[in-house]
């Protein structure tokens, strides 16, 4: 794979925007200007190859109101600052590369090919996001939060795949079965299996209704890990970026807790549209056989998320984002978005009875209570502000709770 710096990339881009843009009818008089179209694409004179380029930049401003116990560091960020590409040859191939530089460090985040020559069944290998999680399946682009629910943590986030795909009915059915390579709960796989063991992955999903989409996940698999690998994630964090949750490790095999057996999880949610009103709901269990030394147990922890999003200037809601009716950029208000969610974790009580985890160090629960609001300037640009308050139990010396955390956070996006 080769890498171009800043500059030569610029130059590419600017390259594909003269090829695409120089044999171009000129467009037709307009009486006002026209929404901005974030589209980079060259297209074959038959139209049937395409190549698109396009990215995305999140830059997020940081703060904990109240963070006496200092859990939490007020900061800015590159959130994400990805390249993505994509290809279609015809309708029978597909390709997707989607590069992330943010705190540079180059990370493949999407590479896979598709054979796609029916929409009913294609068939797709390499890396991409696992089906587990409905919530983890939406664009980063498109959240109405700055992060994601606390199902996305019970659920692998991407993993090497060989899978089907596809819709029937004119998506009346959609649905994805595949080998993954296995990454454990909220964990992206490395580029090559860590052993050699998959987890069979699946996800179906109905719409009896337009706007109305329920639907059902799983996945099984064998884990077995070791001190220094122990196949059981990071453990689990709050939106910002704080690690709550974990189990003990040390510095022998004796010490520390590792995945030895069944990994399972099941899940449902339900998605629902209409007009500027959208619900969403998911739950996601994910049950883990465990070791610690001699003793061995399969715990259970249990994420849940329900959201309202209400589109306040009238737009369409949607899963897939939100185009203002008319932009700032071509004289108009933009689109303003409300949103509230509720979301938490329940960790299994067996883990802190039987010594998996510390108590006092590890909390037992996470419940988190957010409010949004977004303004989508046009379909390029978008200011986010949120505000989330997480309460825990346990997770403190003498039986206490851990800290409540008060999060105040602003996002602006721009698209290519």
């Amino acid at each position: 794979m080769s890498l171009f710096c800043s500059s030569s990339a610029s130059s590419i881009a600017l390259a594909f925007l003269f090829v695409a843009t120089a044999n171009a009818e000129p467009p037709p008089p307009q009486t006002a200007p026209s929404q901005p179209d974030r589209k980079l694409e060259l297209t074959s004179k038959d139209g049937a190859q395409r190549l698109r380029l396009g990215g995305q930049l999140q830059v997020d401003a940081l703060t904990f109101p109240g963070d006496s116990s200092g859990q939490n560091t007020d900061d800015i960020r590159l959130r994400r600052a990805r390249l993505d590409v994509r290809s279609q040859v015809a309708n029978d191939y597909r390709l997707r590369m989607q590069l992330d530089f943010a705190n540079s460090n180059l990370q493949i985040v999407d590479a896979y090919l598709e054979l796609a020559h029916l929409e009913e069944i294609r068939l797709r290998i390499g890396k991409g996001k696992s089906p587990v999680s409905v919530d983890r399946g939406q664009s980063a682009t498109n959240m109405h939060f700055l992060e994601r629910g606390a199902t996305n943590q019970t659920a692998p986030n991407r993993d090497l795949s060989v899978q089907v795909l596809g819709k029937i009915g004119g998506g009346l059915i959609d649905y994805q079965l595949g080998m993954f390579a296995g990454a454990p709960d909220g964990a992206t796989s490395i580029e090559s299996n860590a052993d050699d063991r998959f987890d069979l992955v699946g996800r179906l999903t109905f719409q009896p209704l337009p706007g109305l989409e329920v639907g059902a996940t799983w996945s099984y698999g064998i884990a077995r890990g070791t001190s220094d690998a122990p196949q059981l994630g990071g453990g689990y964090r709050t939106s910002g970026r704080a690690t709550w949750f974990r189990y003990r490790a040390g510095d022998e095999l004796a010490d520390t807790v590792v995945a030895a057996g069944e990994r399972v999880r099941m899940g449902g949610h339900l998605l629902w549209h209409f007009g500027p009103l959208g619900v969403f709901g998911e739950v996601i269990s994910s049950t883990q056989e465990l070791a610690l030394g001699g003793e061995r147990m399969a715990a259970t922890h249990l994420g849940w998320v329900g959201q309202v999003v209400v589109e306040v200037t009238g737009e369409d809601a949607s899963f897939d984002g939100v185009t203002p009716n008319l932009g700032v950029s071509a004289g108009g208000p933009g689109a303003i978005e409300l949103a509230l969610r509720v979301h938490g974790i329940e960790i299994d009580d067996e883990v802190f009875t039987r010594g998996f985890a510390d108590p006092e160090r590890q909390a037992g629960s996470y419940l988190a209570f957010t409010f949004g609001a977004t303004w989508y300037f046009d379909s390029q640009f978008k200011l986010q502000l949120n505000y989330e308050r997480s309460t825990f139990s346990g997770g403190a010396a003498d039986g206490l709770d851990r800290s409540t955390e008060n999060l105040l956070g602003v996002r602006l996006q721009h698209l290519f």
